[in-house]
């Protein structure tokens, strides 16, 4: 693609455009304050651009879209925290999601904003296995994060995602990579999303001491009160397991 394994140098991702459509449709008669909720790609946005003017285009990208176009949410989809099942989803590093959520609350600090980041990740991708996804559980509550904005892996048609599905085949290497399949391994994914859940917390200590990864149970499931209710009941439509898409919140 034109980002992964890298951006392309062919790549016309000069934000500058961007920021002169966002302002004219602001000066729109009627117009008080035009929002994005989604589709942002934090990782063009923070790219290292060796072009200066792209680099400053960028960041001040940034700070007109934190500052001015976010009506309190601003979603963003990370979908993994693991290398190995990041690569196989043709995404950026988690890392840079996190420079990103570093400057967005920085942004919202030096302007006096009460706005969250709300990432989007998925369970049970082609590569992903429970150890990936007790990881990512593990690393996104370090950050503060409690999921809840997250859905099942569904196979798209035309995707290399779902070539892999189907073959159990990476076809760039032709060598075997893991997917679940079965209703049961694709809960036992899930659940790990929910680890503030006292409902899932018996099955994933068992779930990580079948894993062997037994130290991961106190950092995922000690010191933490389980009082706090959930609400909004809306679920996505086409997942085999069909999975509570709500916003994340940040503790």
């Amino acid at each position: 693609t034109c980002l992964q394994p890298a951006v392309c140098p062919n790549l016309n991702a000069d934000h500058r455009p961007l920021i002169e459509l966002y302002n004219a449709v602001d000066k729109l008669p009627g117009v008080k304050k035009s929002c994005i909720g989604s589709g942002i790609r934090y990782d063009l946005i923070m790219h290292p651009y060796d072009d200066d003017g792209l680099r400053k285009a960028a960041m001040q990208y940034a700070e007109e879209l934190i500052s001015r176009h976010v009506s309190g949410r601003l979603k963003v989809a990370p979908e993994h925290t693991e290398d190995e099942v990041l690569r196989l989803m043709r995404k950026p590093s988690f890392g840079l999601f996190e420079q990103f959520r570093q400057h967005f609350e920085q942004v919202c600090r030096r302007n006096h904003l009460n706005q969250q980041i709300i990432p989007y990740f998925i369970s049970s991708h082609p590569g992903c296995s429970e150890a990936d996804m007790a990881a990512l559980a593990a690393k996104t509550k370090h950050q503060g994060f409690e999921l809840e904005q997250v859905q099942d892996f569904t196979p798209t048609p035309m995707t290399l995602a779902t070539e892999i599905y189907y073959t159990g085949l990476n076809p760039y290497t032709m060598k075997p990579v893991y997917t679940a399949h079965s209703k049961e391994d694709k809960l036992a994914q899930r659940q790990f999303f929910f680890w503030y859940k006292p409902e899932y917390r018996a099955g994933i200590i068992k779930s990580l001491r079948r894993i062997g990864h037994p130290e991961l149970i106190d950092r995922l499931l000690g010191q933490r009160s389980f009082g706090r209710q959930q609400t909004d009941t809306h679920r996505s439509n086409g997942s085999a397991d069909s999975t509570q898409r709500r916003p994340s919140r940040r503790r």
